[in-house]
C-alpha cells in the first residue's frame, strides 16, 4: 500500500499533466494564438463574444482585466486578457477585425 504522500503526489503530478494538455489544446484553437485568432467583422463584437467565451479549465465565466491591438496588413489584430471567474486561470483571446468590403 502505498504511502499517502506519495499518493497525493501522484494525483497531483496527473493533474498538472491534463492542465497542460488542456493549455496546449486551448493554444491550438482558433483564437487561442496570435496566429490562429477569431476573425470578427467589427471592433464592437470583440469584447461581447470574449466575455461568452467559456474558460477552457473548468468553463466558467471569463472577466476582462485589459486588452491590446495592434494594426497588421489583415486587418486590426486584438489580444484581450481574461481571467475565469471559478478557477482563476489566466488566458489571451485573440481577434482579427477584418471589416468585410461594402455590398
Amino acid at each position: 500500500m502505498a504511502r499517502p504522500r506519495k499518493q497525493r503526489r501522484e494525483r497531483e503530478r496527473a493533474l498538472r499533466k491534463t492542465v497542460r494538455a488542456v493549455e496546449r489544446d486551448a493554444a491550438a484553437a482558433p483564437g487561442g494564438a496570435a496566429a490562429n485568432p477569431i476573425t470578427v467583422d467589427s471592433a464592437a463584437v470583440v469584447e461581447t463574444r470574449a466575455r461568452s467565451t467559456r474558460c477552457v479549465q473548468c468553463g466558467g465565466e471569463l472577466d476582462l482585466r485589459g486588452d491590446r491591438a495592434s494594426s497588421t496588413a489583415r486587418g486590426i489584430l486584438r489580444a484581450l486578457d481574461v481571467v475565469c471567474r471559478h478557477c482563476h486561470a489566466p488566458r489571451t483571446l485573440w481577434f482579427l477585425v477584418a471589416p468585410r468590403g461594402p455590398n
